[in-house]
């Protein structure tokens, strides 16, 4: 089961998050559904209250820091330089307790 303590260690993929800062302002507030990860990047689905068009917006993860929704109600609140790796090296890393 994921939560707070091994969110690391799980897929992130499917998860919602937001953004709540950034070195680039236009990217602050962005909420959606995780749908890739790479190395450097989350691509992130967002929809437009709007129009209900879904648009895949690429995240760098150096540069935020973000709310992660858990699907147990928790809310997670991570630094995305710590998740600069790619997915399946993340997993085998050891890591401090944050």
């Amino acid at each position: 089961m994921i939560d707070a303590n091994n969110i690391f260690r799980h897929e992130l993929i499917g998860l919602n998050m937001e953004i709540v800062n950034s070195s680039n302002d236009s990217l602050i507030g962005l909420y959606g559904k995780i749908v890739d990860e790479s190395k450097k990047t989350l691509s992130l689905e967002v929809s437009s209250d709007l129009t209900k068009n879904k648009k895949i917006k690429i995240i760098p993860k150096d540069v935020v820091i973000m709310n992660i929704f858990l699907p147990n109600g928790e809310i997670v609140e991570i630094n995305g330089k710590i998740l600069v790796s790619r997915p399946e090296d993340r997993i085998k890393k050891k890591f401090k307790k944050i």
